[in-house]
C-alpha cells in the first residue's frame, strides 16, 4: 500500500492516441475528432497534486494501430521519460490494440518512471461513460512513485495490470480488461493506491533503439488446420513465425512436419497456447508432442499470449537478435 505526499505536486504527461475515450457521436456511429480532445480532463479527473501536460501522439482508432505506430509511440514514451521533466506518463488509447501497445512498451522502456494505459469501453456519447473515471485512475497510477517498479501497467475499472499479462476479454463490458489465472497488481480505490504484488514476470529488450521486423507471422492451430499457413509464411521468408498451439503446446502430424520444413528454411518458430492460462512444454513424445516440436527445432515460450509473443518476436528480429539469444529470453518464461 502506497500513498503520495499531499505537499508533492507530481507532473504527468497524458499521451493522447485516439480510441473509444476519445470519440463522439456521429450521424451513422461513434467517430474520433482531428485535434486535442480537451473533454477528456473536464470534471475532477485531475487529482489533487498532480499537474497535467497533455500531448497529443496521434488521433486514431486502436485498429489502425500498426506495430510500426506502436513503435514510434514507444520511441516518443522514452523520449518523454528521458526527459526529467515528467514524474509518471498516462498514455490514453483504445481498447483492441491497448495490450499490445503496453506490452511493446513494457519490453522496451528503460527509465524509471511510471507508465500506466488507460482507455474507456464507452464514449461521451453513451450512457455510462468510464474514460473519465478510468483516466483519473491512471493518473493517480502514473503519480505513485513505486509503480515504476511494476514496470508498465494498466489501468481500467480500479484495477492496475501487468501490461505482460493484461487482455481484453469482453467485446464490451466495462469491466472487459483482465489477467486471467493471475489477477490484477493492485487497485485504485477512491484516491489511494492499492498495491498487492508485483508482476510473475518481465522481459527486457537488450540495449539499443527499438527496431521492428515486420515479417513474422502468427498461425492459429485448430482441427485440421495451420500446416498451409505455416508453409506459406515459411515460403514468404518470413524471419519469424508464431504457432499457438493445442494445449501443452502439441499440434498434428502435418502441422508438425509444416513446422519443422519452417525451422529448415530458417524461420524462427516459436510455440504458444491457445488457452488464458499455464505454460507450454515439451510433455508428450508423439509426432506433433511437444517434445517432438523442440527436437524439429521450435522455442517455446511459457505462458506468454500469441499475440504479444509475435510483437515480442518483431522486435527481437528487428534489433537483430538470433535464434540462440531469442531462445536463451524465452526461457525466462
Amino acid at each position: 500500500m502506497s500513498d503520495q505526499t499531499e505537499s508533492t505536486v507530481r507532473e504527468i504527461a497524458l499521451v493522447t492516441t485516439g480510441g473509444t475515450i476519445e470519440m463522439t457521436a456521429g450521424s451513422r456511429g461513434l467517430v474520433i475528432a482531428d485535434g486535442i480532445n480537451h473533454n477528456l480532463l473536464d470534471g475532477d479527473v485531475i487529482p489533487a497534486n498532480v499537474r497535467v501536460t497533455q500531448i497529443q501522439f496521434s488521433s486514431i482508432p486502436s485498429p489502425h494501430m500498426t506495430p510500426g505506430i506502436m513503435r514510434e509511440l514507444c520511441l516518443r514514451l522514452e523520449e518523454l521519460a528521458s526527459g526529467g521533466k515528467y514524474d509518471g506518463i498516462v498514455v490514453t488509447h483504445g481498447t483492441d490494440t491497448l495490450e499490445e501497445s503496453a506490452f511493446l512498451a513494457d519490453i522496451y522502456l528503460k527509465k524509471q518512471i511510471p507508465v500506466v494505459f488507460t482507455a474507456a469501453m464507452r464514449s461521451h456519447a453513451e450512457m455510462g461513460v468510464d474514460g473519465p473515471r478510468n483516466l483519473r485512475g491512471a493518473l493517480l497510477v502514473a503519480a505513485n512513485p513505486e509503480v515504476h517498479k511494476l514496470g508498465v501497467t494498466v489501468v481500467l475499472g480500479d484495477e492496475i495490470h501487468a501490461a505482460g499479462r493484461v487482455t481484453k476479454t469482453y467485446t464490451s463490458n466495462v469491466s472487459s480488461f483482465a489477467s486471467p489465472g493471475y489477477g490484477p497488481l493492485g487497485f485504485v480505490d477512491q484516491d489511494r493506491i492499492l498495491l498487492q504484488r508485483m508482476p510473475l514476470w518481465r522481459l527486457l529488450l537488450p540495449p539499443g533503439e527499438l527496431s521492428m521486423n515486420s515479417n513474422v507471422g502468427l498461425v492459429r492451430i485448430a482441427s485440421g488446420f495451420g500446416a498451409r499457413e505455416i508453409r506459406f509464411s515459411a515460403d514468404c521468408e518470413d524471419k519469424g513465425l508464431v504457432v499457438e498451439a493445442f494445449g501443452r503446446g502439441n499440434v498434428p502430424v502435418d502441422v508438425a512436419a509444416a513446422v519443422e520444413y519452417a525451422v529448415d528454411k530458417g524461420t524462427v518458430v516459436c510455440i504458444s497456447s491457445r488457452c488464458f492460462i499455464g505454460r507450454v512444454l515439451g510433455v508428450y513424445d508423439y509426432s506433433g508432442g511437444g517434445i517432438d516440436l523442440e527436437q524439429k527445432g521450435a522455442i517455446f515460450a511459457g505462458d506468454m499470449q500469441g499475440h504479444k509473443l509475435r510483437l515480442l518476436l518483431m522486435a527481437c528480429v528487428g534489433m537483430k537478435m538470433n535464434r540462440r539469444e531469442i531462445s536463451e529470453l524465452l526461457k525466462e518464461l
